[in-house]
């Protein structure tokens, strides 16, 4: 079975929200969300790929190549690729497409976190051209806090408000609610790739000098090392224990494997949650490719947030 097929699979758990044709509000994210294929289409939500250079070739995530390939590349040419942020006008071309497919009057952009990237800037610029470019149609930005799934929880819980019927200030309201209590937890192989790729002073602050380490990396609105450990069995075991630590005895928890070229990992991960907490669902995703070359292969994490 294909990661694609399995991710269906494992996704299909997600909690049956009746899907409208039509609704008040599109939603629309950047690749950075990692959502499977299939919520996306089920909940009609755009995407914004983040387009990369590799070489000599631009590439947009999630579209014309695959985390397998980005991560043959790394390994042979240990040179990450250069991201940059889409330009405004890919913005409002998502969100024209998305508020045409659902027929909307409004638009709900859900980006990654302003405190680990600089898509927001472009996102913003994209809001004041919508005035012109959209007319009559209002643009809400929601900064996420994060990235990878933990960005995709905040889409979805716009997206499932949005499906509802839920007008712009409520889709807006519980995409910022679950924001606030949404975390991403990751362990790492390895640090090279982060240190080579980043250029965040928090990144490189804690990266010098630790790259024999597995650390384990919260993503809640910025980026935190918030366990050093030796060996991979022991780091899954850290990942683990401080995410049971997190969520409270009997909470109803919605999670998502996150992973980089480590399936195996990452469905005994996935089975392990499932055993031990009350699951409204849990799926899997794997980082796309722009995510996967900044933190490497061998990735593996969760984001989960409970409910109130």
């Amino acid at each position: 079975m294909d990661e694609a097929t399995a991710a269906g699979q494992r996704a299909a758990v997600d909690p049956v929200v009746p899907v409208a044709a039509r609704r008040p509000v599109a939603v629309v994210c950047e690749s950075t969300a990692c959502l499977p294929s299939e919520l996306v289409a089920r909940y009609q939500i755009g995407v914004v790929p983040i387009p990369f250079v590799f070489g000599n070739e631009t590439y947009l995530d999630g579209v014309d190549i695959t985390p397998a390939e980005v991560y043959a590349r790394l390994v042979a040419t240990r040179t990450p690729p250069k991201t940059s942020p889409p330009p405004p006008g890919a913005y409002l071309e998502a969100w024209k497409a998305a508020a045409a497919r659902v027929q909307a009057r409004a638009v709900v952009l859900v980006t990654v976190s302003s405190k680990i990237s600089t898509l927001q800037r472009s996102a913003h610029l994209a809001q004041e051209l919508a005035a012109e470019a959209l007319p009559g149609t209002p643009v809400a930005v929601v900064d996420s806090g994060s990235a990878g799934m933990a960005q995709g929880f905040v889409a979805l819980a716009a997206a499932r408000a949005a499906a509802e019927g839920a007008s712009l200030e409520e889709v807006v309201a519980q995409a910022e609610a679950v924001s606030r209590r949404v975390t991403l937890l990751v362990t790492l192989d390895t640090l090279e790739y982060l240190a080579r790729a980043s250029h965040l002073p928090q990144v490189v602050a804690f990266v010098g000098g630790l790259l024999a380490i597995k650390p384990i990396v919260q993503v809640s609105g910025d980026i935190k090392l918030v366990a050093r450990v030796r060996t991979r069995r022991r780091s899954l075991e850290e990942l683990f224990e401080r995410m049971r630590r997190m969520v409270p005895a009997g909470a109803r928890l919605h999670a998502a494997v996150q992973h980089a070229c480590a399936p195996e990992e990452a469905r005994q991960l996935e089975a392990r949650i499932g055993e031990t907490f009350d699951c409204v669902e849990l799926l899997t995703s794997e980082f796309t490719p722009v995510m996967g070359s900044y933190c490497g292969p061998g990735l593996v994490g969760v984001a989960f947030y409970h409910e109130a």
